[in-house]
């Protein structure tokens, strides 16, 4: 495999999520392991805090879709979807 086709291939792996953590919300504990995704099973907003420190609502989160973003704390205060699953 050439260098090229090494560099896309590392960088679709890199791209799928390798795990996955139940989420608890908290407005003062950090997650674990930075999440690069998330799903909720109960329809709600959700307060994420962000690895460049900036932090905001995701309103109406739905089930069964991925929620995108380098997030390092999801928090209890705005959050009102329940069953948040995390991607690592």
């Amino acid at each position: 495999m050439g260098i090229l086709a090494e560099q896309i291939k590392n960088q679709r792996e890199a791209q799928v999520p390798q795990g996955i953590l139940v989420v608890t919300p908290s407005d003062t504990v950090p997650l674990t392991k930075p999440i690069r995704a998330f799903m909720v099973t109960v329809t709600g907003n959700v307060s994420a805090v962000f690895a460049d420190g900036s932090s905001g609502i995701m309103p109406g989160c739905l089930p069964g879709i991925q929620y995108m973003g380098k997030i390092t704390r999801i928090n209890a205060t705005g959050t009102g979807a329940t069953g948040i699953k995390g991607f690592v």
